[in-house]
């Protein structure tokens, strides 16, 4: 049995490269922000309804850094 791990952030500089060399030893689900919004409890709550992994790797980051003060309650609960 593999273990399945989700891993946050998919399109992102780290998500993206971890993509590349994942390889196939373990079942990975790369999802990003069209696929679950970690800022939006319900979009979290949908994506998990029916979904089970053994492990989460949160690749996913709020990196507008110019924006982040002024959009610093959406960058905190990304981040």
């Amino acid at each position: 049995m593999s273990l399945k791990i989700l891993v946050t952030g998919a399109n992102g500089q780290l998500g993206s490269e971890l993509k590349r060399i994942a390889g196939n030893l373990y079942q990975y689900t790369f999802v990003d922000i069209e696929e679950m919004d970690l800022a939006d409890e319900q979009s979290i709550n949908h994506f998990f309804k029916e979904k089970h992994f053994d492990f989460i790797i949160n690749c996913a980051a709020y990196t507008a850094v110019d924006r982040a003060e002024e959009d610093s309650e959406v960058a905190y609960r990304v981040n």
